[in-house]
């Protein structure tokens, strides 16, 4: 299991801080989100559009990093890398 920490309006959606979905080491990204899909279809529709590609409105970041500077759906993800879903930000 990968505990996916959530932020702001994802929790409110998920209706929790975190979210534990089945996961294999080495899994894609774009893998372990089929399976978020599954679990938890209402965070999918955030993340991904009907083409499955990035809707931009949740950054992912794995080990810290956001995937969009890593390989994107590609990046690898091992078992003790720390993922976190959180919508984008802005402020002063």
């Amino acid at each position: 299991m990968k505990t996916v920490k959530l932020f702001a309006t994802l929790r409110d959606l998920a209706g929790m801080k975190e979210i534990h979905v089945p996961f294999e080491d080495g899994q894609t990204v774009r893998e372990f989100l089929g399976t978020v899909k599954r679990t938890h279809p209402e965070l999918h529709t955030q993340i991904l559009d009907e083409q499955g590609e990035l809707t931009g409105l949740v950054h992912i970041l794995v080990q810290g990093r956001n995937i969009q500077w890593l390989k994107g759906l590609e990046t690898v993800i091992r078992a003790h890398d720390t993922m976190i879903f959180m919508p984008p930000t802005a402020g002063g």
